[in-house]
């Protein structure tokens, strides 16, 4: 199961720059009082920890770095050499390079800066060099750099407000900061050209890039190159690299230009709501809440129709009179709650009423009534099932049409408008409780990144947003209920569709196949497999709506260019998932459903003292139907082990009061754990702490630098089922 470490990204910096202020401090103390052996610990602790979270993330050169700064740290503490001012310059140097490194992953934005390859090789010779007490040549004197600001030339940094590099570079300090306050009105238009522009620069940046990867590979063998051919190849990657930075700065800014609060849609609801209660007759209060959240213009714009349909609907259908709320023990005065707040790369909208919820039995008749669904099939409904039939065209429970409901206009078209804009739509209901609509809606609409699949020869995107994991299954997992393909994820049966057979192509070599390719995607709360011909992997793309006669192809949501300059097609995976789900009942899910309920019966202490590394695996572990207790160190899992019996114990080695091969033998010594297995995720992976790991009792050692989530949940299934 894949996991998108995106989420945790956040998380991890902020903790990281924790981390890196805790031994600057540390790192003082022990200059000014060397003779404190104790100060050692805690530094090496906070190296190890940034090594660990690093590895786990994909930041290879902090963790590289940070690995450095921890063995130096050794030999220092076991008295092997002498700290002099060279060692903890050169220590400070690398905490410098680590929190640049956390600025920009990508490689080549930071080699833009001058920031390569052989400048981090330089830095860890040089810690190795000074640690292994040798003595190092001394670095070149700084030259003084004037930096430029508007059109007005600054003085040089002061030397307390400078961080020095090696190769004679300096770098304004993170604290410096410059700013300007003045604004400028721009007319929206002219926003767009530039949103589109820039999109046409990341196309093109794309191109280059698989223009320089072509020629770099053709006569990377070559041998007897000219000096001339060799420093054209070299200028060629330098400017590629230099757009490269350039353009992702433009688009990142370009972006920020269309962003704007929510309070620009949701200040014009209060006075219509006004309005509209009193023709109504009812007493409501509208309570606004994330006004600050912000979002695409574009979307924004397009949301207030949509937006404005419900809170009719919630004044008409939902919220009762006062009459009628009293008799239910209600304040007579109803509420209705707007609130937007971001979620990861989407801006989530809850219009919410606290009324009279809506009737099931009621959406059956009227589902009936219309021929929506069949006798027979609608009593095997789940409820969350029922509920989306609202969202089918002409669908109405409403007797008599009036102004406010909107005369006849249904659910559907707020759903068409919202999928139009990318977004997707559910509702949840509670009798005589309420009504609340979810609204999910990317923060722009012009990039996003996909992941790339093949249906026979030709190539689709899939936006990352959608995707839940992706997934080899054999042919035999394959099954079929009432005509319709499905197969078992996590214990529970999904759909199975076929992409080559949704665009109608021919499904070439599928067959010759040992395993299928299958992408689980997700809309709301369902969930299909899409099987695919093969995974190209994931990348930046931009979205171009489809001219005629492609404009209302069916399950195709837009276009993009791919750097070789093919035109692929982007899926539109609401409706693929919105078709396919209309076959999946509640009586088809009881048998699958049972083993997931007594799987999620089984609980995980996980003893990890880096929260983000320790939500990371707590998501790995809650989507495969754990139940999970996170320990912030050795001695607050023991305790917490006393408390409550747990099936699986997992724990980091290095932890502050008890680290993890001393829980482990505690543990063991337990007449309960003894049987109970204890899995190990650590970065140490040298032979003697594996040996220690396995001879305390740990029955798993998994390194952080080969972790994945397949292979922790592998793992556990062999060791408990």
């Amino acid at each position: 199961m894949a996991i998108d470490k995106s989420k945790f990204i956040e998380q991890f910096k902020a903790e990281t720059v924790e981390h890196i202020q805790k031994l600057n401090q540390g790192l003082l103390k022990l200059e000014k009082k060397p003779e404190k052996k104790e100060l050692f610990e805690p530094l090496m602790r906070e190296a190890h920890t940034i090594k660990g979270s690093a590895m786990m993330m994909g930041y290879k050169r902090i963790a590289e770095i940070a690995c450095r700064m921890e063995d130096g740290l050794q030999s220092a503490s076991d008295q092997k050499i002498i700290m002099e001012r060279t060692h903890y310059n050169l220590l400070f140097k690398c905490l410098d390079s680590i929190e640049l490194l956390l600025g920009d992953k990508d490689k080549y934005a930071l080699e833009a800066k001058g920031i390569d390859e052989p400048y981090f090789e330089q830095i860890l010779k040089e810690v190795d060099l000074a640690f292994s007490g040798k003595k190092a040549d001394e670095p070149a004197k700084e030259e003084k750099r004037t930096e430029i600001s508007g059109d007005k030339l600054a003085e040089p940094a002061k030397e307390e407000e400078r961080t020095e590099l090696s190769g004679g570079k300096s770098w304004p300090s993170p604290s410096v900061f410059t700013t300007d306050k003045g604004s400028l009105r721009v007319d929206i238009g002219r926003l767009d050209k530039l949103i589109n522009l820039s999109g046409e620069l990341v196309i093109s940046k794309i191109r280059l890039n698989e223009l320089v990867k072509s020629f770099m590979g053709k006569v990377e063998d070559q041998e007897g190159l000219s000096e001339d051919m060799r420093n054209l190849i070299a200028g060629l990657k330098t400017v590629y690299d230099n757009m490269d930075f350039s353009i992702s700065n433009i688009k990142t800014e370009v972006m920020r230009l269309r962003m704007v609060p929510v309070s620009y849609l949701f200040n014009t609801f209060p006075r219509a709501m006004r309005e509209l209660a009193i023709s109504a007759g009812k007493d409501i209060e509208l309570e606004i809440k994330g006004e600050d959240t912000q979002l695409d213009k574009g979307i924004i714009d397009d949301m207030k129709e949509p937006i404005m349909h419900l809170l009719r609907n919630a004044v008409d259908h939902g919220i009762e009179e006062p009459v009628l709320r009293e008799s239910k023990n209600k304040p007579g005065t109803g509420k209705i709650f707007l609130n937007a707040y971001q979620k990861g790369s989407q801006v989530i909208i809850e219009v919410t009423d606290n009324g009279r919820g809506m009737n099931i039995n009621k959406i059956k008749q009227q589902a009936l009534s219309k021929g929506l669904v069949s006798k027979d099939k609608i009593d095997n409904l789940a409820d969350e099932q029922i509920l989306q039939l609202v969202f089918t065209p002409g669908f109405s429970t409403k007797e008599d049409v009036t102004d406010i409901s909107g005369r006849g206009v249904g659910l559907d078209v707020v759903r068409e408008k919202i999928g139009k804009l990318k977004g997707i739509i559910d509702v949840v209901s509670k009798a005589d409780e309420g009504v609340s609509f979810i609204i999910k809606l990317p923060l722009t609409l012009a990039i996003t990144e996909s992941l790339l699949v093949a249906a026979g020869n030709e190539i689709f995107a899939v936006p990352i947003d959608t995707i839940v994991e992706t997934i080899k299954i054999n042919p035999s997992e394959i099954n079929t209920i009432e005509t319709k393909e499905a197969i078992t994820v996590r214990g529970r049966i999904i759909p199975l569709v076929r992409l080559n057979e949704v665009v109608g192509l021919s499904q070439k070599g599928i067959f010759e196949k040992r395993f299928y390719s299958v992408v689980v995607v997700q809309s709301v709360e369902k969930k299909i497999g899409l099987l695919v011909d093969q995974l190209y992997g994931r990348q930046e793309v931009v979205s171009k709506p489809l001219g005629e006669p492609l404009k209302n192809i069916k399950y195709i949501a837009g276009g993009t260019i791919l750097g070789d300059g093919r035109v692929i097609l982007i899926l539109d995976i609401p409706s693929i998932i919105e078709s396919a789900e209309r076959v999946e009942h509640k009586q088809a899910h009881e048998p699958i459903i049972q083993p997931a309920i007594k799987k999620k019966e089984k609980t995980v202490l996980l003893a990890e003292d880096i929260l983000s590394t320790a939500m990371f695996e707590k998501n790995i572990l809650t989507s495969a139907g754990f139940s999970v207790v996170i320990a912030r160190d050795g001695e607050e899992a023991l305790k917490a082990a006393g408390r409550e019996k747990f099936d699986l114990v997992i724990t980091d080695i290095l932890m502050p009061k008890m680290d993890g091969i001393e829980l482990t033998r505690n543990l063991k010594k337990d007449e309960f754990y003894k049987d109970i297995p204890v899995i190990m995720v650590t970065t140490r992976e040298s032979d003697r702490d594996k040996r220690r790991g396995l001879e305390a009792g740990a029955e798993a050692y998994i390194l952080k630098s080969d972790f994945t989530s397949e292979g922790l949940l592998d793992t556990i299934d062999r060791l408990i089922g």
